[in-house]
């Protein structure tokens, strides 16, 4: 049997983008439970520590809707949701799937914004025993990609984040980068280990070595050392990747189709999502070069692979 639960509309939000995909842990925080919001740059998700009154699902569903819908000023950061997006109602399945349904002004959030604003009520509700994973809808319809295909279910599984915070502790990570040729004709491997703090994921490590350029000879730059990584998303098999407006810095003597593709390869290779998806400050709808649509879902290209002696 299906249970719903219809919120007041009259409830608003108070929340802000969210640029970066890290998240940091509050230490004190001692509890079975956490809440996302963002801090107060706008450029990583934060979790506190939270503690219901009771731990039953119902009591939990309704409390974690409300604590996202909360106008309520933060002092130590601001809410995930904007003022102009509300969740509306949510039902639970019998399969375990919870329906989130939000206003209209969810639609108006851009890309990059929603990426993580998903991610955060995701792995909020995810939280409650009796939900397994998370659909998400603006009004009767529900939430599709940048091509219109819907998300379906979505887990913690979904998401993959980076830790803003520093760590003591480290690890290594073997990392396969793809650079050109000297003659800019095709991509060559370079393949690089690399201790970072065991807070960041490969995925962040493999982009910053890309940007940092090759060791080996042979080996050329791809992509402008300045092109910042604003955030990084795994949603339904594809990787999300957010430049900032460095990335479109493009005044390498190579085919243009190699810095796109050199990013794709390394991220699936990092990964192991299926395509991948380049935004700039937020934006798919971006032309790198002349003719490069960024508004594309890119998979790894093999063809542009060359052997060292080529």
């Amino acid at each position: 049997m299906r249970k719903t639960i219809f919120l007041p509309a009259v409830l608003t939000l108070l929340c802000i983008f969210l640029g970066g995909c890290s998240i940091e842990t509050d230490p004190a925080a001692d509890s079975d439970y956490v809440f996302y919001y963002l801090n107060s740059e706008e450029t990583s998700l934060m979790e506190e520590g939270y503690a219901p009154e009771e731990e039953t699902d119902t009591f939990l569903l309704q409390d974690l809707t409300e604590k996202l819908n909360d106008t309520s000023a933060r002092s130590d950061g601001v809410n995930l949701l904007p003022d102009e997006v509300e969740i509306l109602s949510y039902s639970l399945e019998e399969d375990g799937i919870l329906h989130v349904v939000f206003n209209d002004g969810y639609s108006e959030l851009s890309l990059a914004r929603e990426l993580l604003v998903r991610a955060g009520v995701v792995k909020t509700y995810i939280q409650v025993s009796a939900v397994d994973s998370v659909r998400l809808f603006v009004g009767d319809t529900e939430l599709t990609d940048s091509k219109g295909n819907a998300l379906g279910a979505m887990n913690e599984k979904s998401f993959l984040e980076f830790s803003g915070s520093d760590s003591d502790t480290y690890q290594y990570d073997t990392v396969t980068l793809y650079f050109t040729n000297a003659d800019g004709t095709g991509l060559i491997t370079e393949k690089r280990r690399v201790k970072h703090s065991q807070n960041l994921q490969k995925a962040q490590v493999a982009l910053a070595q890309l940007a940092k350029g090759p060791l080996e000879e042979g080996r050329y730059p791809t992509i402008p050392e300045s092109a910042e990584v604003l955030d990084l998303t795994i949603a339904d098999d594809t990787c999300y990747v957010n430049f900032s407006a460095a990335f479109l810095d493009y005044a390498l003597d190579i085919s243009e189709e190699l810095p796109v593709y050199s990013v794709v390869n390394t991220l699936i290779s990092a990964t192991g999502a299926g395509r991948v998806e380049i935004l700039v400050d937020g934006k798919s709808d971006v032309t790198f070069g002349e003719t490069m649509e960024l508004y594309n879902f890119y998979e790894y290209n093999e063809d542009l692979i060359l052997n060292d002696s080529e």
